[in-house]
């Protein structure tokens, strides 16, 4: 069976023709992938990004016949995965290099970021902002989470790190959002370096690559577009598609970028 790549790293594409990978996890519209000590994924909605490779077609890759530990390997432009192929023509192979804009927040982002948070509220039922105050969990988490963003340090960040459910706990894309967040607008604390290190050995591997390649600037092009959404055109639109990831993966990021810029 044969797919179509749209988008693959220029760096990952000679890594792979070097040492090959392996599949290390398989869900219903996306797969990860091993590749050395870097994790990436494959789907179709995943976002053009370092570590993403962004397929054409839409792929049920949990119902077909793929396993864990399947040898990953690129011959001749085209990725072979079990008795798949992913062709990459010379155009989807991309340079992505980090993205070092800084933004200014004045009274028209402020306004969008309030705008921002009132659209989690509403429209996400799992936020710091609203949720059911009868689940122990939920309530568990974010008055942890509150914590941090109240008084952030690395103390208070360690302590919702892994923090949650799924592939990418709560607590995780708090920070990952926190750290894009302060990035935008030229912002860094000290303990955020240690922060990273931490995570490589408390949190999943793919929470530990968000968090990395989101202090190395290396963000997908959906955070770049919300960025350029509030600080530039100042509408929160284009924030929708960051919003509608996971159950609370979404929600989770925009919030720590609202009290990361500010």
């Amino acid at each position: 069976m044969s797919h179509n790549i749209l988008s693959i790293d220029k760096e990952i594409f000679q890594a792979f023709v070097l040492h090959g990978a392996r599949v290390a996890g398989i869900y219903k519209s996306t797969m990860h992938i091993s590749l050395q000590e870097t994790i990436l994924t494959l789907g179709d909605r995943v976002g053009f990004g370092k570590h993403h490779i962004v397929c054409k077609e839409k792929i049920p890759f949990s119902e077909l016949d793929y396993k864990v530990g399947d040898d990953v390997k690129i011959e001749n432009h085209i990725l072979t995965i079990a008795s798949h192929q992913f062709i990459i023509h010379e155009a989807a192979i991309i340079e992505y290099k980090p993205f070092d804009r800084i933004y200014t927040l004045n009274q028209k982002s402020y306004q969008c970021l309030k705008a921002l948070r009132e659209m989690i509220e509403k429209d996400h039922d799992q936020n710091l902002f609203r949720f059911p105050k009868d689940n122990p969990w939920l309530k568990y988490q974010f008055e942890k989470i509150q914590v941090f963003l109240a008084a952030p340090g690395l103390p208070s960040a360690l302590s919702i790190l892994g923090l949650g459910m799924g592939l990418t706990p709560l607590g995780d894309d708090i920070l990952t959002g926190f750290i894009l967040g302060l990035q935008a607008v030229g912002k860094t604390l000290p303990w955020i370096p240690k922060l990273i290190e931490t995570a490589k050995i408390k949190t999943s591997q793919l929470s530990y690559q968000n968090l990395k390649d989101t202090y190395d600037r290396y963000y997908p092009n959906i955070f770049i577009d919300m960025m350029e959404g509030v600080f530039t055109q100042n509408d929160i639109e284009k924030a929708k598609a960051i919003l509608n990831l996971g159950a609370t993966s979404g929600a989770g990021i925009l919030t720590g970028f609202i009290y990361g810029c500010m």
